[in-house]
């Protein structure tokens, strides 16, 4: 509405010339959709998940996909490239203390810490879930413990205080930007991972609850996606990259001692 409209051209240009730091940008973005695995890892606790997943899924990230490229396209209109590039992060508040005085600023703030209380809140829902599936299963080390669920409420409650405990130690030695990143790139090794998984549950041929729609169109082009963001990852920090799948490997070892001592105890 206000700004420059050569903005738009600049960007693109600027972005055309390195394809890895294109790559390390959508790596960055890709935490704000990681929503969608969220909701899967509560698909147990859901009446009818076949139905109100795939819906869920579809309209939550497209909703979140419409709303940032409005607000995207909003700043790039308003203020000239190089100067995103100067403010960084502190772009959106630049813009709205610009257009609407400090009561903008004061309005995007707000809604920053809402939108930081929502993720966390369905981190907090979500992750401890996961360590507790795999307690309950006895995959992991502490297995009785960490399956520990409350009488009332049902929460999984030492889960969360682990994986609570894990990320704050996490925190102390990584900056959080680069945390993000190297998070982003982990989970998405997995997700390639699960990706390869269709086909081999498809060749299975065993009775399933969803079908992938456009297989196998859908499946590839999640892979080589995934495959895309996780290479521009080991170019831009290779040394980063190294240090999580060494933690990653050790999970290996460590889940095969702890299978191979309960299946002792039986």
């Amino acid at each position: 509405f206000w700004g420059n409209q050569n903005a738009l051209s600049q960007t693109v240009t600027e972005v055309s010339q390195s394809t890895s730091n294109f790559g390390v940008a959508i790596l960055a973005t890709l935490f704000a959709y990681d929503g969608w695995i969220l909701i899967a890892n509560l698909g147990g606790e859901m009446k009818n998940p076949q139905k109100l997943l795939p819906k869920a899924i579809i309209l939550g990230i497209s909703t979140v996909l419409v709303i940032y490229t409005l607000i995207t396209i909003g700043i790039l209109r308003f203020l000239p490239a190089n100067l995103i590039h100067h403010l960084g992060e502190n772009a959106p508040a630049y813009m709205t203390a610009k257009a609407f005085g400090p009561l903008g600023g004061k309005i995007i703030a707000a809604g920053i810490i809402i939108s930081v209380l929502g993720t966390l809140n369905g981190k907090v829902l979500t992750f401890p879930r996961i360590v507790f599936a795999m307690a309950k299963r006895k995959d992991i080390p502490f297995s009785k413990s960490l399956s520990y669920l409350s009488p009332k409420g049902k929460a999984p409650i030492a889960a969360t205080v682990f994986v609570s405990a894990l990320a704050f130690i996490m925190m102390l030695f990584f900056d959080p930007n680069r945390l993000s990143d190297l998070c982003v790139f982990s989970i998405y090794c997995f997700y390639i991972l699960a990706f390869f998984g269709i086909f081999i549950l498809r060749k299975q041929n065993n009775k399933r609850p969803f079908s992938t729609p456009l297989y196998p169109l859908v499946p590839i082009i999640a892979i080589a996606g995934g495959i895309f963001v996780a290479v521009c990852e080991i170019i831009n920090d290779f040394h980063g990259v190294i240090l999580f799948l060494g933690f990653i490997a050790l999970g290996l070892p460590i889940f095969y001692l702890v299978k191979k001592y309960y299946n002792s105890k039986v």
